[in-house]
Parts: C-alpha cells; sequence; structure tokens
C-alpha cells in the first residue's frame, strides 16, 4: 500500500488500475440489531450512484457515478447485500424508474426501498451526517463540505462537542 501511495503522489498521472481493493462494509455491533435480520449497505440514488440533476420528474435519473457504480458491483461480487435507498421507492413511478434504472447500468434486480431497517450496516448517501454512537457528537471535517446545512448548536460551532476527522476532539 506505501509503494501504491508513493506512485499515487509522484509525478505524473497514478496508475489507478492497481489501487489497493476497498474493504466491504461490515458491522460494527452486531449485536445491537435482532438476531433475525440480515446486515445490508444502504446506497442514496440521487447524488451518490446517479448524478444529481434538475428536476425533469419521477421517472427522470442522472447518469451513473462511475466509482459508486464500480464500488457497488464489487461489494456485490464480493457477497454483500446491497439495497438502494431513495425517497423515490414511496411512488409507484419512482420505484419502477429506479428498477428500470438498475437494470439500464448493469446492476442486478436489487432491493428499491425507502426505509431503514436493523439490517443496515452503512448508508451512503450525499446527504447524510455521520454521529457518534450513543453520544449526539457529529463527524465534522475540515472542508466546508463536510458541515451539516442543518444548525448546529453554538458549543458545537465553537469546536468544543464534535470530532474532526483530522485528529480528533477539539477542546474549548
Amino acid at each position: 500500500m506505501l509503494s501504491w501511495l508513493r506512485k499515487l503522489f509522484a509525478t505524473g498521472a497514478p496508475d489507478l488500475s492497481r489501487a489497493p481493493d476497498e474493504p466491504v462494509p461490515t458491522e460494527r455491533q452486531s449485536d445491537t440489531r435482532p438476531p433475525d435480520s440480515q446486515p445490508w449497505i444502504g446506497v442514496d440514488l440521487d447524488g451518490t450512484l446517479a448524478e444529481a440533476t434538475p428536476w425533469k420528474g419521477m421517472s427522470h435519473i442522472g447518469p451513473p457515478v462511475p466509482l459508486m457504480l464500480r464500488r457497488v458491483r464489487l461489494w456485490l461480487e464480493k457477497g454483500a447485500r446491497v439495497k438502494i435507498v431513495t425517497a423515490r421507492a414511496g411512488d409507484p413511478e419512482g420505484l419502477k424508474a429506479t428498477q428500470a434504472w438498475l437494470k439500464a447500468n448493469g446492476l442486478p434486480d436489487l432491493e428499491v426501498t425507502d426505509r431503514k431497517d436493523f439490517g443496515m450496516i452503512e448508508l451512503w448517501d450525499d446527504r447524510a451526517i455521520q454521529v457518534v454512537q450513543n453520544t449526539g457528537m457529529c463527524f465534522l471535517g475540515t472542508s466546508v463540505f463536510a458541515r451539516p446545512k442543518a444548525p448546529i448548536l453554538p458549543e458545537e460551532a465553537a469546536n468544543r462537542t464534535f470530532i474532526h476527522v483530522d485528529g480528533g476532539p477539539k477542546s474549548p
């Protein structure tokens, strides 16, 4: 892996065909879900698996995001269970359009839902903000893109109760 990183930061174009395998997400705490629920990875559609495009109706879905498409295919090849999580699933036209989009983009007949359940181990979504389990603290990176759009508490804005991805909790 170190040699791959050296090549990545070396001058010239990196050889991404030799990138290390991306791991398949696994459960962090299986004892927090009912034993009869099957683990699965949730993948948002618009803005994550498909490009977010201007609204043209329930049946219009943007082109695929190549990296996410490859990632989902890899997870499926490795035996992971993947569900598409989209608000479109709550509408018959949206559900049909999503299933057609998946087929047109070479994905199998994946379950499409608009709901989480106890089996979901991860959600890949362009709108999600991750919260540290049992603390209420959110992970916030140094990038403006990692900040939530919803208001956060004044003490969070003062870097007192959230975890920066660049080094852990910040003290006041």
